[in-house]
């Protein structure tokens, strides 16, 4: 889909969101209508948008189109290998998940203020854009050497012989150097593998620490921010993950650890084997099963039972923003875009449904995510000003 397609499913997205809350008028309804006429395809569309019921359906389907093929492979393959091209059964079928997306994009600005279930949608007043993250880390080394990683590539490779990239181009040698971190802005994400071989995807604002050369008995590193792990399998050198008061203990599993600073949880998420997750301040401890997620809140350690594949949304390239607060999303959008979100007065408290692509530009996640009440605006220097709209004036003083 090429900017302008772009440009236009979102109007019409937007446009049929106003016909359903009885607000479309003059220009947009006449653009509605020229889209309309435009083929019989449109109408069905159309007719479909309407569905609150077939919304949801089709937000299900698209999910389950772009997840099934791919979740089992995300726990030992999807994460560490980019597809060169799309396949030939995804391009045959995409006429219809391009039909799809129209009704994935009105799900995704679906919502709801938990006092009310009111139907609310969000405009955008930024002028300003941002990008999406792409490829970008540093590697900083314990003898004070640093490094600016390649954007081209996106997976670096460090053990007791050198720094290199996946292709086998080489950074630099190692030396003397013991340890290593390598570090990704806010906007930024990179892939590494281990002295061990075990693999990590870190996500935007993530700073991962770690030895040139595990020793014999255990295998330790330190994480800010998140990161997607597949542990290489040692049973006699058990992997220990350092997060946030808190450790992970493993021997060999693929599992997502969320511990950013500024969040008021770290939450460690299993996809496969058996990890043990100990807070450090009162000793407790919890282990987990697949499909299971410990919360630390640094005063308390619990487990519960998740939605793993939405745990798991930003691996393969997704926001997933079911049952997420206003706060929450913009907490993601913040670490992906390098925006830094005020809010100013009285905000609704409300609960999203839906998602998009990792992939679009900044202004179509808030084209998506548009209401009436709230007002955004993006400044030149990054920050995402959002606060609730003064009411309209009556006319004759009433």
């Amino acid at each position: 889909m090429d900017a302008l397609e772009e440009e236009k499913f979102i109007r019409i997205s937007t446009l049929v969101l106003k016909e359903m809350q009885g607000t479309l008028t003059g220009e947009d309804r006449i653009f509605l209508d020229s889209w309309l006429n435009e083929s019989e395809v449109n109408r069905q569309l159309y007719q479909r948008c309407m569905d609150g019921q077939k919304q949801r359906e089709a937000y299900t389907r698209l999910q389950y189109f772009e997840t099934r093929r791919s979740f089992d492979a995300l726990k030992s393959k999807i994460s560490f290998h980019t597809p060169k091209k799309r396949s030939t059964a995804l391009k045959g079928l995409w006429p219809y998940v391009a039909a799809a997306s129209i009704i994935f994009a009105l799900s995704g600005i679906w919502y709801w203020n938990k006092d009310g279930n009111q139907r609310m949608n969000l405009p955008v007043a930024a002028v300003n854009d941002r990008l999406p993250a792409s490829n970008q880390a540093v590697i900083t080394l314990s003898d004070g050497r640093q490094y600016q990683l390649n954007k081209a590539e996106n997976q670096v490779v460090i053990d007791g012989s050198g720094i290199r990239y996946n292709d086998g181009d080489e950074v630099a040698e190692i030396n003397a150097a013991v340890s290593a971190k390598i570090e990704t802005p806010r906007g930024g994400t990179y892939d590494v593998t281990l002295p061990d071989g075990t693999m990590v995807k870190l996500n935007a604002g993530t700073v991962l620490s770690y030895p040139t050369v595990f020793a014999k008995d255990k295998r330790e590193v330190t994480l800010i921010g998140e990161a997607y792990f597949e542990v290489a399998k040692r049973k006699e050198q058990p992997f220990v993950v350092h997060a946030k008061n808190q450790q992970i203990l493993v021997l060999g599993t693929h599992f997502n650890v969320n511990a950013y600073r500024t969040s008021a949880e770290t939450k460690t998420t299993l996809l496969e084997g058996k990890v043990a997750v100990k807070e450090l301040r009162h000793g407790r401890q919890v282990t987990l099963l697949p499909n299971e997620q410990a919360v630390n809140t640094g005063t308390n350690l619990s487990k519960r039972t998740v939605n793993v594949q939405q745990e798991m949304a930003w691996v393969y390239g997704k926001f997933d923003f079911d049952g997420k607060s206003l706060s929450e999303v913009m907490d993601e959008l913040s670490q992906w875009y390098a925006i830094d979100v005020v809010y100013k007065g009285d905000i609704p408290d409300v609960e999203f449904f839906g998602g998009t692509f990792r992939t679009s530009k900044l202004s179509t996640i808030l084209k998506i995510l548009k209401d009436q009440d709230l007002s955004y605006q993006l400044t030149a220097d990054g920050k995402l000003i959002i606060e609730k709209n003064e009411p309209k004036k009556q006319k004759g003083g009433q």
